[in-house]
């Protein structure tokens, strides 16, 4: 059951922080979208220079081998980061065009990944996309003619992909029919508040989306019926990106680019374990 509670100060002093992912050992992980840094923040709150990608890094998650992989939108680039914290490009090109500006992405229990890139898109020019990467780098484009695909998650089921669009303030849905092809889009929820610009989100174990609604100061909870069913404070108008963690995996950890923090919020519920960490556990 979900509960009432205020956000906790949990680090400070990055510099547009997104993209929070946690390793095996507990660290959480963002990037710094000003600074180029991949910031390390220890579970007491430390934070630590773990790599600088030298552009602007966004989006961010773990794989299960234990690579930590970036959307660069500063570079266009889909890059591997290694244990080490040395670095390559994964995939820069999808039909022999580069790509523009990746911003967020998640695996599949196969080890595949979906990223958006929204790119010089906006309502006057939806020429945002979204796409479908194996492990060993083929790529192809699932969705096209957005304004600006921006969040990106699958169900626990992994037949479900949700793409949050921001300008229209919405998240659509898709079936996944097999990997890399997904079918009948349709809109989950959209916002009638003007100032929300919804970014990036995570799923808890029984389906209901935590979406950080950037310029609103809140994180909205919607239910795989669509409805916003509560709303937690942020810490700051702009929260960028959530993701859950903490001893009993009930705490979601907000990136907020107000403060540049990251804050905590213990809300009862426990978050939808990621395909890469279930293929950590089942490796343990």
């Amino acid at each position: 059951m979900m509960k009432d509670a205020t956000p906790q100060l949990f680090a400070s002093g990055l510099a547009f922080p997104e993209g929070p992912c946690f390793d095996r050992e507990g660290n959480l992980f963002v990037v710094n979208c000003r600074s180029g840094d991949i910031s390390r923040i220890s579970p007491d709150g430390r934070v630590s220079c773990f790599a600088n990608t030298g552009g602007s890094p966004n989006g961010a998650a773990f794989a299960a081998d234990g690579n930590l992989y970036i959307c660069e939108a500063g570079l266009g680039q889909l890059l591997v980061v290694h244990p080490d914290a040395t670095w390559e490009v994964f995939v820069d090109r999808c039909d022999g065009q580069p790509l523009r500006s990746p911003n967020d992405l998640v695996f599949d229990q196969f080890g595949n990944l979906y990223f958006t890139d929204p790119g010089g898109s906006n309502p006057d020019n939806p020429i945002g996309t979204v796409h479908f990467v194996t492990p060993g780098g083929e790529i192809t484009k699932i969705d096209e003619g957005m304004q600006f695909p921006n969040g990106i998650a699958l169900s626990g089921d992994g037949r479900t992909l949700v793409v949050v669009e921001t300008y229209p303030r919405c998240v659509w849905q898709y079936d996944v029919v097999r990997p890399g092809v997904v079918t009948n889009k349709r809109m989950l929820w959209q916002s009638d508040d003007e100032r929300n610009l919804p970014d990036g989100m995570a799923y808890d174990e029984q389906g209901n989306l935590y979406l950080a609604s950037f310029g609103t100061g809140l994180i909205d909870v919607i239910s795989p019926q669509g409805e916003t069913v509560r709303q937690y404070e942020a810490g700051g108008l702009r929260p960028t990106n959530v993701a859950f963690g903490g001893p009993d995996f009930s705490t979601i950890y907000i990136t907020e680019c107000e403060t540049d923090c990251v804050y905590t919020l213990d809300v009862g519920m426990k978050g939808l374990r990621l395909f890469p960490d279930q293929a950590m556990q089942d490796d343990c």
